[in-house]
């Protein structure tokens, strides 16, 4: 496929860019700070869709997401997105104590 978009190095970038910034701490802020991001950085929300879709492990996470009313492909998109973002951070801040331990 020429010129399809790396979304796991999209995915990637977004959750080590929220990991650095100074919101990482409070949860309200990082929210608001990942949806500014992800408007800010997915320009393909049709094949972002597709894409999670076909993946095994986002595809359960779009179906969670897609329970909720969401007006356009795009707004469903950058919800997902968000989804996303959130489970690492879930996953990182569980890991993280048991490293420091």
């Amino acid at each position: 496929m020429v010129g399809a978009i790396d979304f796991p190095a999209l995915i990637q970038e977004l959750h080590s860019e929220l990991n650095q910034s100074t919101v990482a701490a409070v949860p309200d802020r990082w929210h608001t700070r990942a949806h500014e991001m992800v408007r800010r950085k997915l320009h393909s929300p049709f094949e972002f869709l597709e894409w999670a879709k076909r993946d095994r492990h986002w595809s359960f996470t779009l179906a969670e997401v897609m329970g909720k009313m969401c007006a356009k492909p795009s707004e469903l998109a950058a919800r997902l997105l968000v989804a996303i973002l959130e489970e690492l951070r879930e996953e990182q801040q569980t890991i993280t104590p048991a490293v420091e331990s």
